[in-house]
């Protein structure tokens, strides 16, 4: 998914991580183990792109802030209750609801 600003992409992959990619800069800007499966679905979650929403076959949504990555990958919330896996996350943008 594109940010709001059309300058970063987020996307999921089979290596159980999350990616976000830089595309004024051409590269990478952040990649952190997300899950313990294939990323299905990912998001940014308000107009700011610091938080980010991700689902994956490990059955959790996980919650995402890129301002508490320094040091440690770890989520800002973790959302269980799936049976199966998460395949598809949309947000509202307004950081609060998806």
């Amino acid at each position: 998914k594109f940010s709001t600003d059309g300058r970063e992409v987020v996307a999921g992959s089979s290596d159980d991580s999350i990616y976000v990619y830089d595309l004024e800069a051409n590269r990478v800007s952040l990649r952190t183990v997300a899950h313990t499966s294939d990323v299905n679905t990912v998001c940014f979650a308000d107009e700011s792109g610091n938080l980010i929403f991700s689902g994956s076959d490990d059955n959790l949504g996980k919650v995402w802030d890129r301002r508490c990555f320094i040091g440690r990958d770890k989520p800002a919330g973790v959302l269980v209750g799936h049976l199966e896996g998460v395949t598809l996350i949309d947000s509202r943008r307004d950081g609060r609801y998806f």
